[in-house]
């Protein structure tokens, strides 16, 4: 088992919720790894820094609740401990609290906590409590701890897992696994089940669509983590069917949806476990939420979506769609979304065949001749030949001619004949379009807009995953093939450089992902607390990575030949 070792800025740092209680938001015990070595900020109002003072060029392994090097071990013991051993004495660091130094103990008051250091015989321990003395006690008490011990019951948990199928990735791999058990939050804020969040740090919050990407990738090893990852998000669905892009807790949420991808992902972890009963309670839900998106998401009534869209927020114009700064939506017109429409083409597909499994079969026949009208509907009125490809259409029928990744969706979705999909294959080869070194852009080449900045050029590896699903299916095996490679070069290439797995990546292939724009220019080093940056670990990103190196690609009934 080669685990990723190398330490840098921006990994993951924390207690996972399938290890036991942690918290969420403010009050969670988190932190990033920061350059020297080794440092862990610990993210709060005021940043709390644990300082190992060592050497760590040689790093044995670097995951998200244990690292270790010849000169120091630090793992987490619970959600408000951390223990190991350092050749050199630990130190605490903050910019605003007040500390007291005694022989063997440090003792810091920050954000409303207390933070006691001991380390005795090169061990250490960190603890944090509402008081010194508790704080003291607990450190006391966990430097008897023994941290070998926990760290090989954490390793333990790698070794259980599914072998790498591609030596090449063996430690990209685990990395995407670390990034996975990071990102789970254990019940807790009205959840009655663990969930995920798409980064821990910053976003904390958990998202609808980043969820089921989550629940498909879980599903590959640890089916019931798969289910409770779709049941949270289910927990939070309104009596109309809606289902909120972001949720606090099942009440405190977002009044905007995400992309429809829930079908999808319960049919899914029903193909891994043949769970009826969780196909059963999850069906009816799926089946309100299409419903609710049918009835609140066609303005002019012809049978293609659009999103809510906020044209006065120039940076974040359109959150709904999960692209939200994307150059499609630089007008102020209302659009049929290409996405939201082959989403629902594909949900209601998978949503068809999740009643055929329960033998529902006027529900199922009802989903699939949603799917199919709208499919007529999306090649009928947004296919576009001047560009060879399918595009967005204003509701007053004039077609927008932006050439985006959202283009190859009807492959995805199963919606474009075999000539049309020739034509939209043709683009990944052009060098004006998509032909990128890392491809697929989520904007053309040749779009004015084009650059490095989130949807205003950068690649997305959801998307990614979904081009290359839709090329397997219509046959361009090698294309197919081609862009999964390219993609895990990519993505291994960075992550051995940087030590992270990203939120997004250079479509040109040459600039480090943290140094891209996010909605405006890096500052020259990288730090999310000065300006949000390509976020590092970031969960849907290790997931379809680690589905692509274990070359997974669950789906639904589709048909290439329609």
């Amino acid at each position: 088992m080669r685990l990723p070792d190398t330490y840098n800025y921006g990994t993951l740092f924390a207690y996972s919720g399938l290890a036991g209680d942690n918290d969420y938001g403010d009050a969670d015990f988190a932190a990033i790894t920061m350059p020297q070595p080794i440092s862990l900020r610990f993210d709060a109002a005021d940043p709390v820094t644990l300082h190992l003072p060592v050497d760590n060029t040689q790093m044995d392994f670097v995951l998200s609740d244990v690292l270790q090097c010849r000169q120091a071990l630090v793992v987490f013991a619970d959600k408000e401990t951390v223990i190991g051993r350092s050749a050199n004495r630990p130190q605490l660091f903050a910019q605003t609290a007040t500390t007291e130094t005694a022989k063997d103990l440090q003792l810091l008051c920050a954000n409303g906590f207390c933070y006691a250091l001991l380390w005795c015989n090169g061990r250490f321990a960190l603890c944090r409590a509402k008081t010194a003395a508790d704080a003291t006690e607990k450190a006391q008490a966990s430097l008897q701890r023994d941290p070998y011990a926990l760290r090989d019951q954490i390793l333990d948990y790698y070794n259980e897992k599914p072998r790498c199928r591609d030596a090449r990735y063996e430690k990209l791999y685990y990395k995407c696994l670390s990034v996975n058990r990071v990102n789970v939050y254990s019940p807790q804020n009205g959840f009655l089940c663990r969930y995920t969040t798409p980064d821990r740090l910053p976003h904390k919050h958990m998202w609808l669509w980043d969820s089921m990407f989550h629940a498909i990738t879980f599903a590959q090893y640890d089916p019931q983590m798969a289910k409770e990852s779709i049941l949270a998000v289910l927990q939070a669905q309104k009596e109309d069917g809606f289902l909120p892009h972001m949720m606090k807790s099942p009440t405190v949420t977002s009044a905007i949806t995400q992309p429809q991808v829930v079908a999808w992902a319960v049919l899914a972890v029903y193909q891994a476990t043949k769970d009826n009963a969780f196909l059963a309670f999850c069906a009816n839900k799926i089946a309100a939420f299409e419903r609710w998106f049918l009835e609140n998401r066609d303005l002019n009534g012809n049978g293609l979506l659009e999103w809510k869209t906020d044209y006065s927020n120039v940076r974040c114009r359109c959150d709904e769609s999960g692209m939200d700064n994307s150059p499609r939506f630089d007008t102020t017109e209302t659009l049929d979304a290409i996405d939201a429409s082959c989403f629902m083409v594909h949900d209601c597909r998978c949503l068809s065949e999740v009643y055929r499994i329960l033998g529902n079969e006027p529900e199922a026949t009802r989903f699939q001749t949603i799917a199919d009208n709208m499919t007529q509907k999306i090649n009928d009125l947004l296919w576009d030949d001047t560009i060879g490809a399918y595009c967005d259409r204003t509701l007053a029928g004039e077609l927008t001619h932006v050439l985006s990744v959202c283009s190859f969706l009807p492959l995805f979705a199963g919606v474009c004949t075999p000539e049309r999909a020739e034509k939209l294959v043709a683009h990944l080869h052009n060098d004006a379009t998509f032909a990128t070194p890392l491809p697929v852009a989520s904007i053309s080449r040749n779009h004015p807009d084009y650059g490095a900045d989130m949807w205003r050029g950068c690649v997305w590896l959801n998307f990614n995953y979904f081009t290359v699903l839709g090329l397997r299916q219509y046959g361009f095996a090698d294309e197919a093939a081609a862009l999964q490679s390219r993609t895990l070069q990519s993505v291994d290439r960075w992550f051995r450089e940087t030590g992270n797995v990203f939120e997004f990546y250079d479509a040109e292939d040459k600039t480090a992902p943290w140094h891209l724009n996010r909605k405006g220019p890096q500052p020259p080093v990288p730090d999310y607390r000065i300006r949000m940056h390509a976020i590092t670990d970031f969960n849907w990103s290790a997931c379809f990575t680690l589905l692509m190196i274990q070359n997974a690609f669950p789906g639904g009934p589709y048909d290439a030949t329609r």
